[in-house]
């Protein structure tokens, strides 16, 4: 045999009836939060027990009722603007911190070019004096009998001896002129010689 509930009728009819007039209800606050419809005056109690608010009481009386209202309006777009500003001066804010660690950034950049700078320019002047000197002493050599260059040479260290011998035949591929070099190595004393030409090579 089927099964009936025990739940009395007036009971269910009841507990639907509240169902239908809180979807009612429910229908009327979403028509009126989408501007369809005004419900505030009909749903006042409502609002009331569950504590919210419909509407802000106003003096009809009043004869400053439209410069208060105005007054209200510049108050609120006034409050809206200040909020706005803050967030733009926050704004500003965190660009200006970004720009100064970018200035930061690009300042420690540019010191770092200027130092790299210094110290080429400084090697180049180095390596200028230095190839000058060679020059020099290269032009006294050839200045003076082959014998008693060699015998200056012996007396220098092997790395300044092939300085001096490869700036002189550098010299001498410039002016198109034949190297004396292999002559003076020839000069020198065997193993000397062999030393030079094996460091040099």
């Amino acid at each position: 045999m089927p099964e009936y509930s025990t739940i009395p009728v007036s009971l269910r009819i009841f507990v639907l009836l509240l169902i239908i007039f809180l979807l009612i209800i429910l229908g009327f606050i979403v028509l009126s939060s989408l501007g369809i419809i005004d419900t505030r005056g009909l749903l006042a109690p409502f609002y009331r027990l569950v504590g919210i608010s419909t509407q802000t009481e106003i003096d009809v009386d009043d004869p400053l009722l439209l410069v208060h209202q105005r007054e209200k309006k510049n108050t609120d777009a006034l409050l809206l603007w200040e909020e706005e500003l803050a967030l733009k001066e926050k704004e500003i804010s965190e660009r200006e911190s970004d720009i100064k660690q970018t200035e930061e950034r690009l300042t420690e950049e540019e010191k770092a070019l200027q130092e790299a700078e210094k110290t080429i320019k400084e090697g180049t002047k180095d390596f200028d004096d230095r190839r000058r000197r060679l020059e020099q002493k290269s032009e006294q050599l050839l200045s003076m009998p082959p014998e008693n260059a060699v015998k200056i040479m012996l007396a220098m260290d092997d790395m300044e001896v092939i300085e001096v011998l490869r700036v002189t035949e550098e010299l001498a591929v410039q002016n198109n002129e034949l190297s004396i070099v292999p002559y003076w190595i020839s000069l020198m004393p065997p193993e000397r010689a062999a030393d030079i030409q094996r460091k040099w090579r």
